[in-house]
């Protein structure tokens, strides 16, 4: 295959303007958005940068036009196969010579794709971290660099590198060697999710201290974000509520997060038997399997991939309508990156999240069972803390977020739940005070339910010892609802913690300097009433729309007849191909030639997302469906 790169002799230098063309040709856009022109050009330069650009934001795009328009081959490290063989696929669709090498690449593969590496016909080779350590991989790209140079590095998921990170991969810390090995060859790193010590941590580790960051907006306007509490610590209750938000979704592609392999299995089987096409996906499947299942997903429009993190990175279906976490994931960092799956192509999309004490307990146990260095540990745990501070809090979620990442002027969105139905707080420092006592008395030896029932003396067969503490019913005047609602926020806080006690959690006084501010009233508590569940839910999802299948029944009859025959077009293209149906056309793409109703090849190139390769290759089959029409 020859390479798409255009031949420079020495003295030439691509520029943003040639970068600007390419986009057009290959890409089919005008521009670049947001910051993604001053990264590319800095990278044209020659110089090392970290991008933190939005989920959906065309990371990708930063380093691929650079290892197109640079002399040399284009290394790109990326952490999964998935991730590696959708963008691939993407590529070679768009006409640049662009090739995986990894576990499910024959011998016979390799070899070829070796010999056009060597010829110069490829622009971007794909490895992973784990690939790049084995063998003579670093040796041969050497050889490589030698001869023909390396146009660029690229890390991808950078945010792997750091230990402060949320997906922390050891085999990424090794890549500082990079450095070392191809001093003249210019590197990128590029996240979505990246606090600034996550930032300060990949700069140091990757031995970037001279790069240009660049850190843009973390908003996605696009994106409408709720959170709910789950009823109680039963998984069939939780169960039963995924399901009714999957079934108030139907027909819309979607994924749902759970936080294990049988929590994956159980419910996809549980949507299954309610008539939704779910697909399982975790880390327990045979990667042959796992690679089947993701294709399924891909592929079949209204699809719903049931999956634990193990699924997701840089994961690129377009049209991914909601994004539903059955369990909550342990940070901001990785609650944006899941959330991020979801309205990829700029249309509308839902973010939901259960969440309960449970939860929060959960995590922190799986931190605590974790090798890691105390500091690290800590540090996570405050991670995890203020996640679900965020979910049981009463600021605008979008809002909270950014602020989290740094951009300290964000501004409410305006379409989360709490902008739309700011929930009630009530003032609850006694009560707090009161169950905190009460809890201490109590010595840690019940659950949350028991230290209630103390509270408002319900205890069955109460002892005498506890009916003499002076706790044992303090909290007469108070509902069980309300007690149970202080309970969580206090468990939310930190300022209890439960042991797991072998299925049993009990509960415990936390951090010792918040519990004594509190006591002293130095430490205010507000607590979120939480709202009627049959309230919030048509009000999310008036809000929010029907997203494509809203847009569909109001469009007009004609535009809507040309936009379903262009998919059946699409969707027997990647029949033929074994591809995903997005990677030939998005369907906001689609959309926008059912509008335009183009005659001829010249107003079909001028709509956006369609470049020049697909216009050579698919242009006379998209006039063809309109004028059968």
């Amino acid at each position: 295959m020859p390479a798409t790169q255009p031949q420079f002799s020495p003295t030439d230098t691509p520029d943003l303007n040639d970068a600007r063309a390419l986009l057009s040709r290959v890409w089919g856009h005008a521009d670049f958005r947001g910051l993604q022109g001053q990264v590319v050009e800095r990278v044209l330069s020659g110089g090392d940068v970290l991008a933190v650009l939005p989920t959906g934001g065309g990371k990708s795009v930063c380093y691929q036009i650079p290892a197109i328009l640079r002399p040399g081959l284009g290394l790109v490290i990326s952490p999964l196969i998935a991730l590696m063989t959708d963008q691939v696929e993407a590529l070679k669709q768009q006409g640049v010579a662009a090739a995986r090498l990894d576990s499910g690449v024959s011998l016979d593969e390799r070899s070829a794709i070796w010999a056009a590496a060597r010829a110069g016909e490829l622009d971007l080779l794909y490895v992973s971290p784990e690939g790049l350590a084995a063998g003579a991989m670093l040796d041969r790209l050497s050889e490589l660099s030698a001869q023909n140079g390396l146009s660029l590095i690229a890390i991808d998921e950078a945010h792997c590198v750091s230990q402060w990170g949320h997906d922390f991969r050891p085999d990424y810390r090794n890549l500082g060697l990079l450095a070392e090995r191809f001093p003249n060859t210019p590197r990128i790193a590029v996240t979505a999710t990246a606090d600034a010590r996550t930032r300060d941590d990949i700069l140091r580790s990757l031995r970037l201290e001279d790069a240009t960051v660049f850190v843009d907006s973390f908003a996605r306007p696009n994106l409408q974000l709720s959170a709910e509490r789950k009823e109680s610590a039963s998984r069939a209750k939780t169960d039963a509520r995924v399901i009714e938000l999957v079934r108030q979704r139907r027909g819309k592609s979607g994924v749902v997060y759970c936080g294990s392999r049988d929590g994956c299995d159980r419910v996809a089987q549980a949507l299954r038997d309610a008539g939704t096409n779910a697909i399982a996906y975790h880390a327990g499947m045979d990667t042959r399997e796992r690679d089947r299942r993701l294709e399924r997903f891909l592929a079949e429009e209204g699809a719903v991939m049931v999956a634990t993190i193990a699924f997701g990175m840089g994961v690129d279906k377009a049209d991914v309508r909601f994004v539903i976490h059955a369990d909550p994931p342990g940070s901001l960092e990785a609650y944006w990156q899941e959330i991020g799956r979801g309205g990829r192509d700029g249309e509308p999309a839902e973010g939901i999240t259960l969440y309960g004490p449970s939860d929060i307990a959960w995590s922190l146990r799986r931190l605590d069972s974790r090798p890691m260095a105390e500091e690290v540990k800590q540090v996570q745990v405050r991670k995890t803390r203020q996640l679900f501070a965020m979910l049981d809090g009463a600021v605008c979620r979008a809002q909270a977020v950014r602020r989290y990442f740094g951009e300290t002027d964000a501004a409410p969105c305006g379409v989360c739940d709490i902008c739309g139905d700011p929930p009630q707080l009530y003032e609850a420092t006694v009560p707090a005070q009161k169950a905190l006592a009460a809890v201490q008395r109590l010595g840690g030896r019940f659950g949350r339910n028991r230290v209630v029932d103390h509270l408002t003396a319900r205890t069955r067969d109460v002892q005498p010892w506890e009916q003499q503490l002076s706790t044992w019913g303090i909290g007469r005047d108070i509902s069980l609802t309300s007690w149970r609602e202080i309970v969580d926020h206090l468990l939310f806080e930190g300022l209890l913690v439960e042991d797991p006690n072998d299925g049993k959690p009990l509960v415990g006084l936390g951090d010792p300097e918040a519990v004594r501010a509190v006591y002293k009233s130095e430490r205010r508590i507000e607590v979120r009433r939480a709202p009627l569940r049959a309230d919030a839910a048509p009000r999310r999802r008036d809000r929010s729309g029907e997203g494509r299948n809203a847009a569909l029944e109001t469009m007009d009859a004609d535009v809507r007849a040309r936009f379903e025959a262009l998919r059946a077009w699409r969707r027997d293209r990647a029949s033929e191909q074994h591809v995903p149906p997005y990677v030939i056309f998005q369907d906001k793409t689609l959309l926008e030639i059912a509008h335009a109703e183009p005659g001829d090849m010249a107003s079909l190139g001028a709509i956006s997302g369609v470049g020049q390769s697909k216009l050579d290759r698919y242009g006379k089959g998209v006039l063809d469906t309109l004028a059968a029409l």
